[in-house]
């Protein structure tokens, strides 16, 4: 009989990625207000996880022996949301004996120390980077088995991902876009992240593990290789940037140090031109 698995935020970016690839699962689905495309042999269960009885509800009919929580990952919105989801579904998957995996992000850091390992601790400089650090604190304090994964910029080979496609219109319409040379992160392709997280969950590896691409890019270079991946080439109108100039608080250099889950994980944390090859050769 195969494992059962939830991912929550099934309907997202990351989420829809994991549940396609979740072949060897009996893969189960949450969304919450976002549309859904049907994925072979996955079912999907409408669930608002700030609420308590929403959650146990939900496990009751589900039964999973893991779940991969990728929902309330999203900057803007509800950021209450984030902390609130988090600590739901962490108490009471270690009331059932559930393996829990909760992604977090880079941006718990302030972006002057990198690279950053597991043990640096959280140094947030905007709102979505505490608020993610406050669910961190509570699934550790929760579900002291749970595993938290730190991750990066995320983006697609196959189909533009939601910034790529906002560059490329900025090329159809001429419209300004500025992409920061001095904003350094550890973009990860969205597939090999996926897979890493599959593989995770066979795993019992409780604490924090950082899972990012294994160079450190900045935005204008990881842009402009998107960009070309599609086919299109940066217009004058796509130009370099800097935080300084734009009066912006961002942290400068989030890059994640991910030698711990390269030793602990068979799968191969890719770098963006190795991403690119595998892409060529399962689509010649």
């Amino acid at each position: 009989m195969r494992s059962r698995l939830l991912v929550t935020g099934g309907a997202g970016f990351l989420g829809t990625h994991i549940l396609h690839r979740a072949q060897n699962y009996t893969a189960i689905g949450t969304l919450h207000s976002t549309a859904v495309t049907a994925i072979p042999d996955v079912t999907f269960h409408v669930c608002d996880l700030q609420e308590p009885q929403h959650v146990k509800i939900l496990l009751d009919r589900v039964r999973p022996e893991t779940i991969i929580h990728t929902a309330c990952s999203e900057q803007g919105g509800n950021l209450s949301a984030i902390p609130k989801a988090a600590g739901l579904l962490a108490i009471q998957a270690a009331k059932r004996n559930i393996r829990f995996i909760h992604l977090s992000t880079d941006q718990i850091f302030d972006g002057n120390t990198a690279p950053y390992t597991e043990a640096n601790a959280p140094c947030p400089i905007h709102p979505y980077g505490k608020a993610k650090t406050e669910a961190e604190d509570l699934v550790r304090a929760l579900n002291p088995g749970a595993t938290i994964v730190r991750t990066s910029l995320l983006y697609d080979l196959r189909k533009p991902d939601r910034q790529t496609t906002r560059l490329i219109d900025a090329i159809t319409n001429q419209s300004l876009c500025k992409l920061f040379e001095d904003e350094w992160r550890s973009p990860i392709w969205v597939e090999n992240l996926a897979d890493a997280l599959l593989e995770l969950a066979t795993k019992d590896i409780p604490g924090t593990l950082h899972i990012g691409g294994p160079n450190s890019l900045n935005r204008w270079d990881l842009g402009v290789n998107l960009i070309q991946q599609f086919g299109y080439t940066p217009t004058p109108n796509i130009q370099k940037g800097t935080i300084e100039r734009s009066g912006l608080v961002r942290p400068p250099n989030l890059t994640l140090d991910s030698s711990r889950a390269t030793k602990l994980l068979q799968t191969s944390l890719l770098s963006l031109s190795q991403s690119r090859k595998s892409v060529l050769k399962t689509n010649p």
